[in-house]
This record gives structure tokens, C-alpha cells and sequence, in this order.
């Protein structure tokens, strides 16, 4: 069978070229997949796992996790790569799997979703709003915030939901840590709004989380890696752990 066609100067490829070169990629990919597997058991899954994360926030509660996947495999070391676009360094073999929230759907990605983020108002015990059962998003618009940067996901979804509707969002502190973002809460100098999971771990005597019952859109966090990434059993226990973590801390 002819597998190109000269016409001219250009060389196209025939049908038959191309089917040899879709059952080609298909076999190489094959081959590839035996050979990472056979270099698992040489190597006693020895290697390292790159974990990109793109709210910092998440870090602290996925620890307990991590030490118990690291009991189970000692010789597997752990990269964990904050970043606040994960999906570019998955794209480009930067990390081997990310944790962020839904942005899109990527045919290039396998995208698992693990929880649906809901975000609420934390203000100091002392506050005005603080005994309120529920606020809208109008009622906010005039606080000064203090919130993770702008590149952050869940605060790019958060600003943007004051910006469709014609309201500055003021920012008085920005950072990614959480215990500066909660100290300045604490000390009357700014609100914030963080995911209820969060709030749900803070100290009653002192702050107050409020739900927005309308304006703010909820957040979809999602475990992704790329659709044609080997998957050894070590990626596979990292991917169920942190599913089984990530789900069940929502319920």
C-alpha cells in the first residue's frame, strides 16, 4: 500500500498512512506502558511523584494523607509544587498530578472531580455582621478584604462575582498564607470569604463564618492529570488517597 502521495512540491499522506500511523502511536504508547510497569518491580517503585497544587490552603490538611501514603511507599519521594496553574504544568510534564478548581473541560486531561467548594463571610466575633444567619453579596460590597492574590482560584471566582455586578473588590492585605489572612480578621482590620471547609475549622471563640446565600458562585475542586499518562500503582494510590481525603473532608 502506498503510504504517501507526492503532489508537486507537498507529500500528503494517504489514508492507508494514516491508519499505520494511528495504530503505530497506539502500539508505541503500549510498549511504553510495559516498560514503565517492568521498571516498576526492577526498581521497587522507587522514583518521585510531583503533586501541583493550586490552593496553598490545601496543603496543611492533605499532610496526615501524604504520611500515611509515604508508610506504604518509603522509596517514592514526594514533590509538592504550589502553583496556581496547575493545568500548564501537568500540559507540560512539570507534575505528574494537580489539584485545582474546574476551569474547563481539557480533552488532553483526566479531570475528577472531589468536591463542590462553597464559600462564606469570616468576620471577628465582634463584628456587625457576625450574629447575622445569612448575608447577600450587596450587603459586602464596602468591606475591605483580606484574600489569597489574584492569580489565586478561588479568588479570581470571588472577584469576579463582584465585578459582574459593578462593585470594586478592596483588597487591605493580600497573601497565600491563611494564618495572616485570619490574623487580620481577628484584629478588626478586614473580612474575608473562604471555602466552608475552611471556616469549619476555625476557632468559634474567635471568628464567625456567615453563608452567602446568594452572588457568590460555588467552586469545583478536581483532581487532573493527563489523559495519557502511565499510571504505576504508586500514582494510582496517590490519586485514591487523596480522592478518599478531599471527598470525605466535604461531608
Amino acid at each position: 500500500m502506498t503510504l504517501f502521495d507526492r503532489a508537486g512540491k507537498k507529500i500528503k499522506m494517504t489514508d492507508a498512512g494514516k491508519l499505520l500511523l494511528q495504530h503505530s502511536a497506539h502500539a508505541l504508547k503500549g510498549l511504553q506502558q510495559a516498560k514503565a510497569s517492568i521498571e516498576e518491580l526492577r526498581t521497587e517503585q522507587r522514583g518521585s511523584l510531583r503533586i501541583g497544587i493550586a490552593l496553598p490552603e490545601l496543603e496543611e490538611p492533605l499532610q496526615e494523607m501524604l504520611a500515611h501514603f509515604h508508610r506504604s511507599f518509603p522509596k517514592i519521594s514526594l514533590h509538592i509544587c504550589p502553583s496556581f496553574d496547575v493545568t500548564e504544568q501537568l500540559l507540560d510534564n512539570r507534575v505528574d498530578v494537580g489539584i485545582t478548581l474546574h476551569s474547563g473541560t481539557d480533552d488532553r486531561l483526566v479531570q475528577l472531580p472531589l468536591r463542590t467548594e462553597s464559600y462564606c463571610l469570616i468576620v471577628p466575633v465582634n463584628h456587625a455582621f457576625s450574629n447575622r444567619s445569612s448575608l447577600m453579596l450587596d450587603e459586602l460590597r464596602h468591606l475591605p478584604w483580606a484574600m489569597q492574590p489574584d492569580c489565586h482560584p478561588g479568588r479570581r471566582l470571588i472577584e469576579k462575582c463582584f465585578r459582574d455586578r459593578g462593585y470594586a473588590f478592596t483588597t487591605v492585605l493580600e497573601t497565600n498564607s491563611i494564618p495572616s489572612i485570619l490574623n487580620w480578621v481577628r484584629e478588626g482590620l478586614a473580612a474575608t470569604i473562604q471555602t466552608e471547609s475552611l471556616a469549619a475549622e476555625l476557632d468559634r471563640s474567635h471568628f464567625c463564618n456567615v453563608p452567602i446565600l446568594r452572588g457568590v458562585s460555588q467552586g469545583q475542586l478536581e483532581l487532573i492529570y493527563r489523559s495519557d499518562r502511565y499510571q504505576g500503582e504508586a500514582m494510582k494510590r496517590l490519586i485514591e488517597q487523596i480522592q478518599a481525603e478531599l471527598t470525605e473532608r466535604s461531608n
